[in-house]
């Protein structure tokens, strides 16, 4: 491996049909994304993701605002639609301003057109479920995690697609960031979304748990707990690894969200599993994400730190002088 190697750290990861078109978004034109929302094959997953950061670049554009007034019967143009309202609005609240409230309204009426007209679509109630985490309507959860959060959306987004990702992981970051950080919040919703009946295990919410101690570690190390690393090596997250593990084991890239992957990796390396992280880092290739590397980092350059711990990983594989995959043990 190359020593001045470079990830690409993209918000598409590893959905080139994505990447190529957000520039064209950027600059207000629609008719490429268009085309790619209304590509054949797509699952729920892929067209959650994609209309997801999709909204975050058509938002500071008029691209949908144009889509909708030529198309208005587009049922495509109805979901963006929704999803940039709910974006817009979603920054003002965060931000404070005076229309935030106004903005919301207008987002949740779109959401319930975009619901109308694209029936069992999860996209609307994921605007929904993000409203509500945005302007901070809580209540409390059930007795299998009863920590407050938007639950009535979550319910509604759940009836519509049980275990939808984007839906599990805003909800982890409502719980978790409730009025303050809430780290065993998110961590016991996480446990509670794996603990599901029915969940499958080729489902990347089994790397959930993953993502909540990131959200733990976060924030010891913001109280400056000079301890905070240890948690790596506890049995609790020995077992997420392990989890995290089998799931990349029995699926295949079709499956796989380079954020997801680097979840793993990460936490592979802090629990002393280097050697596993290599088979994740080459499964990576030459993506990488922002999070967690930003977020553990002692600078906060992702970049840095995905290198340096990709490196570790490459290294371990080494020396161990066999195949990927090979003569290994789960975490």
């Amino acid at each position: 491996m190359s020593a001045d190697f470079k990830p690409v750290m993209h918000p598409a990861g590893f959905d080139d049909a994505l990447a190529r078109i957000l520039g064209e978004v950027r600059t207000g034109h629609y008719f490429s994304m268009a085309e790619l929302l209304a590509t054949p094959g797509q699952d729920k997953q892929l067209r959650c993701s994609r209309t997801a950061l999709l909204a975050q670049v058509a938002a500071g554009s008029n691209a949908v605002d144009q889509w909708v007034a030529e198309r208005p019967r587009d049922p495509n143009a109805l979901i963006m639609a929704a999803r940039v309202a709910v974006e817009r609005a979603c920054r003002a609240a965060a931000n404070q301003a005076p229309q935030a409230q106004l903005l919301g309204r207008r987002a949740a009426d779109l959401c319930a057109q975009a619901a109308a007209s694209s029936p069992g679509d999860p996209v609307p109630y994921l605007g929904r479920l993000a409203l509500a985490a945005g302007f901070d309507e809580r209540v409390n959860g059930p007795e299998s995690c009863p920590v407050p959060g938007p639950w009535h959306a979550f319910r509604d987004l759940w009836r519509i697609d049980p275990a939808n990702r984007e839906g599990c992981h805003r909800m982890l970051a409502a719980v978790g960031h409730a009025i303050g950080p809430h780290p065993a919040d998110a961590q016991l919703f996480a446990a509670s979304i794996v603990g599901s009946v029915g969940l499958s295990a080729l489902s990347p919410l089994q790397l959930l748990p993953l993502y909540a101690l990131v959200m733990a570690y976060e924030y010891r190390k913001s109280q400056r707990d000079g301890l905070a690393h240890l948690m790596w090596s506890s049995e609790a997250a020995r077992a997420e690894m392990a989890r995290g593990w089998t799931w990349f084991t029995t699926t295949s890239k079709d499956d796989w969200l380079v954020v997801d992957l680097s979840h793993l990796a990460h936490a592979l390396v802090a629990g002393g599993r280097s050697d596993l992280a290599a088979d994740v880092f080459q499964a990576l290739g030459r993506y990488g994400s922002a999070r967690p590397w930003a977020t553990v980092s002692a600078t906060g350059d992702a970049v840095e730190e995905f290198t340096r711990a990709r490196s570790t990983a490459l290294s371990a594989a080494a020396r161990r002088r066999g195949p990927p995959g090979a003569g290994r043990t789960s975490p």
